[in-house]
Parts: C-alpha cells; sequence; structure tokens
C-alpha cells in the first residue's frame, strides 16, 4: 500500500508536468472558450453543457444536477460565477484540484469529478435503464461537439468487458482516467508512456 501512495503522490505532482495532460486541458479550454476572449467563466462552462438537453432529449431538472456538480467541480478550479479565469490559471487549478482529486481516490473517498459524471451519466442514460448503449453514446458526441461516428471506438474503449454496454462504473473510471489519470488512459489505449 505504501508503494501504492507513493506512486499516486508522485502522479500527482507530475499532472502539470505531462506534456500530453497539459496538452489535453489546454483543448478543453480552447473549446469552451466560445467566444476566443481568452477567458472562462462558470457561465461558459454550463453553457457548454446545453446542447445535451436537445440530443439527449435531457428533462431540465437532470440538467440543472449537472450544473450544480459543474459549479462545484469547477469552482475548485477558479471558476466562480461573474469571475473570468485564463488558460494558465485554467491550467494550475485543475492540476491542483487533480492532486485533491488523487488523494480522495486513493483513499476511498467519493471525487467531486464522480459527482459530475453521476450527473452526465443520468444524462446520456436517455431510456434510463442504468446502461448506455451506442446510440446514447453518439448522442453524447454529438452534443459534446464530437463526431458522433466516433461511437464505436469510443464505446470499446469504456466496454473493456465487452457486455455490450457501459455501466456507470466505467464511464465513472473513463471520465477521471481522462481528468487525473493521462498515464493510466493512453496505456489502456495502447499508447506506449515513455
Amino acid at each position: 500500500k505504501q508503494w501504492y501512495q507513493r506512486r499516486v503522490r508522485g502522479n500527482k505532482r507530475a499532472l502539470m508536468m505531462n506534456p500530453y495532460w497539459k496538452k489535453e486541458m489546454a483543448q478543453l479550454f480552447s473549446d469552451v472558450d466560445k467566444n476566443r476572449d481568452g477567458f472562462l467563466t462558470i457561465e461558459e462552462m454550463i453553457n457548454n453543457t446545453r446542447p445535451l438537453k436537445v440530443h439527449c432529449n435531457a428533462p431540465e431538472y437532470k440538467m440543472e444536477a449537472l450544473a450544480n456538480a459543474y459549479k462545484e467541480f469547477w469552482g475548485h478550479v477558479g471558476l466562480k460565477p461573474g469571475r473570468k479565469v485564463g488558460k494558465t490559471q485554467f491550467l494550475k487549478g485543475l492540476s491542483k484540484l487533480g492532486r485533491e482529486e488523487l488523494d480522495r481516490e486513493a483513499a476511498g473517498v467519493p471525487t467531486l469529478h464522480s459527482r459530475v459524471s453521476h450527473a452526465l451519466f443520468d444524462i446520456i442514460d436517455a431510456n434510463n435503464n442504468n446502461r448506455l448503449q451506442k446510440k446514447e453514446i453518439a448522442q453524447w458526441m454529438a452534443a459534446s461537439g464530437l463526431n458522433p461516428d466516433n461511437a464505436d471506438k469510443m464505446f470499446q474503449e469504456a466496454d473493456r468487458s465487452g457486455k455490450g454496454y457501459i455501466s456507470r462504473d466505467e464511464l465513472i473510471e473513463a471520465e477521471f482516467c481522462s481528468f487525473f489519470h493521462p498515464e493510466k488512459c493512453m496505456t489502456q489505449l495502447g499508447v506506449k508512456v515513455v
């Protein structure tokens, strides 16, 4: 267990120094900065989720749950109502939050990110069967501005057991991995980590 805790602490420190992570999170910043002013607000982050309402036929109460989870999660990055955050501050805040989230994960405590992922799962799961199908993944991707034709690939990456659907835990793990375990995700995708 001590080895694992040392490794987690080492990975926490390396998050901001990981060029893959930094590139992906900088791209996230650029994607959400729709007005291209070089700043993000919590309002922009929440507005970026609005297409989910249409593409996933999400009721307002599910959208509100996601907005509340976003406010808590992104608030720890520095995105608070009425406050603008530049890219450097965003990356530093997200890196700091990543260290905290990895601590929570190592301690077995629910992460702030898991709250976002639970709310997101509830929206994507349009038929409320607690299983995400390829069609639902494609709708989510379309709402997120991604090519829905890539849903098969994303589906296979998350459904590693090959059961034909993505469970809540699989989505939470895949989402958390993409934010805070870039080296683990790269290895799972078959990318050699040097």
